[in-house]
């Protein structure tokens, strides 16, 4: 089995323009020690939790030209900030009860946006590695609508560096969860979105003010709006999805370096809090 039997898709839309996928399964146990007692050796461990199985998948970001929807899981409004769960299918094997837990993308000119994404699935598939093979998959990933950085526009860029010379701009969201447990049941009757935030990680070659003990407040939006040559981006629902951080957000952490026949790098850090 390759790489071409291993196509990604989640909730049934168009598939992923994965580049690599991950899956881990882990149990939560303990050793069964107890006073006095020999260990058995036909019953060694102790299962205190839900089976966990997390999914890692690297992917290109394309455009939703041609009704693509293999982008819609990054949006908050999909997913209800991250509260719904969604079922990903990983080369014809099924994994429901999945819920995201983190996706970062990264911006550079003349390159494509390239991103991550993490989920955890809570009734994963148990059955054999399977594999798909279909020409349906081909014809979706035959596609020119891939977003590179430099079709991308930069917003309010002065509210963080001195001018628009962004050469990298990495944009990353963590979702935080707390399953719910009832009696009588093995698995989660909910789980309750606890936390989201962002963070932004900007590299230019120069800072707009250097930050004191409590950083810097941005007054408006920042960031960066996606699109491909064609000026199309992504959009669900009438809702844009751009990589942005609101105004209220704070630069946390700053530096810059620079070497002989170099010239100047600096590096920025923001963060919002969303919940």
């Amino acid at each position: 089995m390759t790489y071409r039997n291993m196509a990604v898709v989640v909730d049934e839309a168009s598939p992923m323009m994965g580049t690599r996928v991950s899956v881990d399964f882990s149990t939560q146990n303990e050793e069964k020690k107890q006073l006095a007692a020999n260990i058995n050796a036909d019953d060694q461990l102790r299962f205190i939790g839900d089976v966990e199985c997390k999914i890692s998948i690297d992917f290109l970001l394309r455009s939703d030209g041609d009704n693509y929807s293999g982008c819609d899981f990054l949006f908050d409004n999909y997913h209800n900030t991250g509260a719904n769960e969604m079922l990903l299918d990983i080369g014809g094997n099924k994994y429901s009860g999945c819920f995201i837990d983190s996706y970062n993308l990264t911006v550079k000119p003349f390159e494509p946006v390239v991103g991550s994404v993490s989920f955890t699935s809570f009734s994963p598939s148990a059955g054999g590695i399977t594999g798909l093979v279909s020409s349906n998959v081909d014809n979706a990933l035959n596609t020119s609508d891939i977003i590179y950085g430099h079709d991308c526009t930069l917003v309010n860029a002065g509210n963080v560096v001195s001018s628009n010379l962004v050469n990298n701009l990495t944009y990353n969201k963590t979702f935080s969860r707390t399953p719910v447990y009832t009696l009588g049941s093995q698995y989660a009757s909910s789980h309750l979105v606890d936390g989201v935030e962002v963070s932004m990680d900007v590299e230019s070659t120069g800072l707009n003010s250097l930050i004191d003990f409590s950083g810097n407040k941005l007054t408006s939006n920042f960031g960066v709006m996606l699109d491909d040559v064609s000026n199309a981006g992504l959009n669900y629902n009438s809702v844009d999805f751009d990589l942005l951080v609101n105004a209220g957000a704070h630069v946390v952490s700053e530096s810059y370096s620079v070497q002989g026949g170099d010239t100047l790098s600096t590096r920025a850090t923001i963060r919002e809090i969303i919940l």
